[in-house]
């Protein structure tokens, strides 16, 4: 990398993002998973457009099954088992800002969008090691990653979903302010139903 030249998210994100949408059976994304080896795939509201809803991993489908169903895998759909919200990076955001929401919300892989909030992209874990500047700051982050949270350490804030990019099915819920000076008001995104 040159001096003083950042490099940016869509420098090194993949680009053969592979997507369902809210109404598929879980099976289709688990096939998509099995089929290009891979273990998220991105949410979307149609094909068309590739408006980001969120993401599903393998362990968001694997627990979900396991905990909530007693019915067949078809049965249940993407939009049951889905993280939300999907935490995002614009494409010209640069790279230290997909590793420090990687390593602050401890997720192996990051969308990316573009100024209408469709998916162009992702950036995982093995797109970092392989091409990010700063292979220290990867380190730290894979560190971050692997280390098992509670659920109430984890607390979301901005940003997230860029605000004027969600979806109509998302709203942004202001949460009340932290007692710590400094720390400001965080926020979250939650799904109408």
């Amino acid at each position: 990398m040159l001096e003083g030249i950042t490099m940016k998210c869509a420098d090194i994100m993949a680009l053969d993002v592979k997507l369902c949408v809210p109404e598929d059976p879980v099976t289709v994304a688990a096939s998509l998973m099995w089929d290009y080896d891979c273990g998220g795939i991105v949410v979307v509201d149609d094909m068309e457009s590739k408006h980001l809803v969120g993401m599903v991993t393998d362990r968001d489908i694997a627990m979900c099954l396991a905990k909530h169903t007693n019915g067949h895998p078809s049965e249940v759909t993407v939009n049951n088992c889905m993280a939300l919200p999907a935490i995002t990076c614009w494409k010209d955001d640069p790279v230290e800002t997909a590793i420090q929401l990687m390593s602050e919300y401890s997720v192996r892989r990051i969308p990316i969008v573009d100024e209408n909030g469709s998916c162009v992209g992702v950036i995982s874990q093995a797109d970092l090691i392989l091409h990010a500047p700063d292979i220290e700051s990867v380190i730290t982050m894979l560190r971050q990653i692997s280390t098992p949270r509670n659920e109430e350490e984890i607390t979301l804030t901005e940003p997230l979903l860029k605000e004027d990019t969600l979806p109509d099915s998302i709203e942004k819920v202001e949460a009340p302010e932290e007692s710590d000076a400094g720390k400001g008001t965080s926020a979250k995104t939650t799904i109408k139903k």
